[in-house]
């Protein structure tokens, strides 16, 4: 029996209406980059894991647990 493993994936935190949050997931949907995408207006249990990690967004949780925040020449959102 194969087993298909499951891929694992950045997790991005966003917001509405940062455009650094626009940018990044606009570049990675055009490379058909798979991502897990958390918006953190949306609850306060997403925004407190964000701010785990950073008080910027975007955040990306890359699964070797590498984080970044921001996206090239945006500064982003603070949240």
């Amino acid at each position: 029996m194969s087993q298909n493993p499951v891929k694992a994936v950045p997790i991005v935190y966003t917001i509405r209406g940062c455009d650094a949050c626009v940018k990044l997931l606009q570049k990675w949907d055009a490379e058909g980059v798979t991502y897990d995408e958390r918006r953190v207006e949306l609850s306060q249990d997403t925004l407190d894991q964000a701010r785990r990690f950073g008080s910027l967004v975007p955040i990306v949780v890359w699964p070797d647990g590498t984080v970044q925040q921001g996206f090239g020449d945006s500064l982003g959102c603070f949240i």
